[in-house]
C-alpha cells in the first residue's frame, strides 16, 4: 500500500487527472436520468400535486401492487408510449422501477425526447416496500 501511495505522489501528473476523471464519472453516473429522490421526498411532492408517478415495471408486477396515483408504462414500451406522458408536462415525472436502476435509463431516454423534469425514486418500489408503505 505504501508503494502505491508513493507512486501516486511521485507521479502526481498522472494521479491528479485520474482522480478528477473518477470524480466526474461518479457525479455523472449519480445524475444519470434525473435527480434521485427519497421515499419521504416523493411523498411530499406527491401530496403537493407536483409530480406524476410513472411505474416502469411490467404490467403483471404493477397489478400486484403499485404506489397510489402511479400510471404503468413498462420500460420496454416507454418510447412508443411517451406521447401519453405529454399531458403531465407541468409536473415532475417520477420514474419508478423495482430497484431504481432501470429508472435512470428511462430518465435518460425521456430527456432525449425533450422531457426536462425527471426524478428517480431512489431504491425503487423495493425501498417503498422496505419502508412498509402501502401499495394498491
Amino acid at each position: 500500500m505504501d508503494n502505491f501511495i508513493s507512486f501516486l505522489i511521485e507521479h502526481y501528473y498522472y494521479s491528479v487527472p485520474l482522480l478528477v476523471l473518477l470524480i466526474l464519472l461518479i457525479r455523472s453516473s449519480a445524475m444519470k436520468g434525473g435527480k434521485k429522490v427519497t421515499v419521504q421526498e416523493l411523498i411530499s411532492i406527491t401530496n403537493e400535486g407536483r409530480a406524476q408517478l410513472i411505474d416502469l415495471r411490467p404490467s403483471s408486477e404493477f397489478n400486484d401492487g403499485h404506489i397510489t396515483g402511479s400510471i404503468n408504462i413498462p420500460f420496454s414500451d416507454l418510447e412508443n408510449r411517451s406521447h401519453e406522458i405529454k399531458s403531465y408536462d407541468d409536473k415532475s415525472l417520477v420514474l419508478i422501477c423495482e430497484t431504481g436502476s432501470q429508472s435512470a435509463n428511462a430518465g435518460e431516454s425521456l430527456q432525449k425526447l425533450g422531457f426536462k423534469d425527471t426524478l428517480i425514486l431512489s431504491g425503487g418500489i423495493g425501498q417503498w416496500r422496505m419502508d412498509n408503505l402501502p401499495l394498491v
